[in-house]
């Protein structure tokens, strides 16, 4: 018999309110912190910005706090969550991504973080453009997304093609090689260097 528990009484990775020490849906935080750590070498420096688009519940910056170097500003479209996020530290927007520009001059981020948000959006063209636009030269841009294995990611958008969707749903599917290969579609592949792939 097992009883599901009703509150997050553990620390997952030591950071993160959580129901257990390692919960497998928290790695992709950690694995992201780390990520920026090793390679946003070049933006270390006094007041660093990093935008975190779909901020959720504020998960990456638990990685962060004790960093007062890193200024947090979010995007997030669920009322909660934005909530959450302020008290967190984050100056946090409500916008549709997929249709209204993000409220920043060209070249203001660092770091620009997208965990498991693109598969959400309708117009990654527009999107993704934004992210680009607001990222200064050298910036880093950490883009996730869950991964399948060909052939499923094409057969998923194939069904995608006809349904209506609603805020927050996944539209997109994709695997280690087509979201390559769509990033560099989308961002151009002489504007960027790809630093790693893991999936």
């Amino acid at each position: 018999m097992f009883k599901r528990k009703t509150e997050k009484t553990e620390m997952a990775f030591g950071k993160i309110p959580a129901y257990c020490r390692y919960e497998l849906f928290m790695e992709r935080y950690r694995s992201g912190a780390e990520f920026i750590e090793k390679y946003s070498i070049r933006t270390k420096g006094k007041d660093r910005k990093i935008l975190d688009v779909g901020c959720g519940e504020g998960y990456m910056k638990y990685f962060f706090d004790g960093s007062p170097d890193l200024e947090w500003h979010g995007v997030e479209q669920w009322d909660e969550r934005r909530e959450l996020c302020k008290t967190l530290g984050y100056r946090v927007y409500n916008l549709d991504i997929n249709k209204e520009s993000l409220p920043f001059e060209s070249g203001t981020f660092d770091i620009v973080i997208a965990s498991h948000v693109i598969e959400h959006l309708s117009n990654l063209e527009f999107a993704v453009g934004e992210m680009d636009r607001i990222l200064k030269p050298g910036g880093l841009l950490l883009i996730a997304v869950p991964t399948k294995i060909p052939p499923f990611p094409f057969l998923i958008n194939l069904y995608f093609k006809f349904r209506n969707f609603k805020i927050g749903e996944t539209q997109n599917a994709f695997s280690v090689w087509s979201i390559q290969s769509r990033m560099k579609e989308l961002l151009g592949e002489s504007k960027y260097v790809t630093i790693d792939i893991r999936g």
